[in-house]
């Protein structure tokens, strides 16, 4: 954490010299400039058919610091896109070299950033849009009607739903749930089924805050935040929650409860959700005398320990295949394990974004940035390629 500095102070210091801190606690300076439309010489060619695997990674100048530097850098500053393991387009990273400021999708490099008093959003490194509001984006995709986002207002509270930056819904109070850095979720905090896109907000109410899992511009239900709501997925149409209640924790599918499995004295602390085959499952981190425990639990009954001493970040599923993320104190990611009793070991290296983990059809990808000078890499299962660049990987897809 940075120490508390009066602003005229704070000011004198950045003056007179850079500033260090840990990675990403807010956004360094360079980022405040607008993103450009200039693309150098490498260019996204037609892919040859069937899938591929896409990495972003945003490249620094040899020789800067970017994991601790908050100063100017001294040169270009890319976004780089690879496809299997080549580099195919390069654009300038500008204000979108944070994770969360630029994705993949849809066979297009699409990057955000905001003005003083607008967000504009470029495909290519060109704009294809902009409007009024300084709107961080919690979601995004692309349909057959246009560019979908859900922008969390950077002033303030309030978001909106928007298509080709046209409002379809706005709240002047309310907060989006989930974002970008889901593991597995392409469109962020979207989520599609059928024709219609879901999303959940945090909204006021007479009743008191109200979470709202919207369908489109319209409210599909609530839950009122007093009955314990803790977590909530919108996975195939059914709504599912972690629900707090009474001396128990409950996982709540469409209705129908599931007590979770929480022993005497031990408190939730927090829980996130994923579907697994025909079933939902909730990663569980509690609190209780002994410190913290993880555990897995589906609503159709099944339970899974990880190891003792061990801590779970994200739970990992692609529909079928089902495994946790383990970290050390500082970050890095370890292993993952699976529900079947397997593992697959880390090569080294640490997670920037969730995004840069992706489980589909039984396979493990992962996009690992080395600390102090060790080689970023990308594993596949247990296989793994370094990537020599100065800078971080944010994101890895396969379409």
């Amino acid at each position: 954490m940075r120490n508390s500095i009066g602003i005229l102070g704070l000011a004198l210091v950045a003056a007179a010299a850079c500033i260090r801190d840990p990675l990403f606690p807010g956004t360094p300076r360079y980022s405040h400039e607008p993103g450009g439309r200039r693309t150098d010489s490498t260019a996204t060619d037609s892919p040859p058919a069937g899938e591929h695997v896409y990495l972003t990674a945003v490249r620094f100048p040899d020789g800067y610091a970017w994991d601790l530097d908050t100063c100017a850098v001294e040169g270009e500053v890319w976004i780089d896109l690879y496809r299997d393991g080549e580099k195919v387009r390069s654009i300038p990273a500008g204000a979108s070299v944070h994770p969360d400021m630029h994705r993949y999708l849809g066979g297009h490099l699409y990057t955000d950033w905001s003005t003083d008093t607008e967000t504009v959003v470029a495909r290519e490194g060109a704009e294809l849009f902009r409007f009024e509001g300084r709107e961080a984006l919690r979601g995004f995709l692309v349909r057959e009607d246009g560019v979908h986002t859900l922008g969390q207002d950077r002033d303030g509270n309030g978001f909106t739903y928007r298509i080709d930056g046209r409002i379809l819904y706005r709240s002047e109070t309310g907060a989006v749930l989930g974002g970008p850095d889901t593991p597995g979720a392409a469109g962020g905090a979207f989520s599609e089924y059928g024709e219609d896109v879901f999303y959940v907000c945090c909204l006021p109410s007479e009743r008191g805050k109200e979470y709202h899992v919207m369908r489109n511009a319209e409210r599909y239900q609530s839950f009122p935040i007093s009955d314990g709501t803790r977590a909530v997925l919108v996975a195939g149409g059914k709504v599912s929650r972690v629900r707090s209640k009474p001396r128990s924790l409950v996982l709540e599918v469409d209705g129908k409860e599931t007590r979770l499995s929480l022993t005497g004295g031990e408190t939730d602390l927090w829980s996130q959700l994923a579907a697994w085959e025909d079933d939902v499952v909730a990663l569980v981190c509690a609190q209780g005398s002994k410190g913290k425990r993880f555990f897995l639990q589906s609503a159709g009954g099944k339970t899974f320990s990880p190891m003792s001493g061990e801590t779970v970040s994200e739970v990992l599923s692609d529909g079928k295949r089902l495994g946790w993320t383990v970290t050390d104190g500082r970050g890095d990611l370890l292993r993952v394990r699976w529900s079947t009793g397997e593992v697959t070991e880390a090569t080294g290296g640490f997670l920037v974004s969730g995004r840069c983990v992706l489980l589909r059809n039984g396979h493990l990808f992962l996009a690992l940035t080395g600390r102090a000078g060790a080689p970023n890499r990308f594993q596949e299962d247990g296989v793994h390629t370094d990537f020599p660049f100065n800078g971080y990987f944010t994101s890895v897809t396969v379409e």
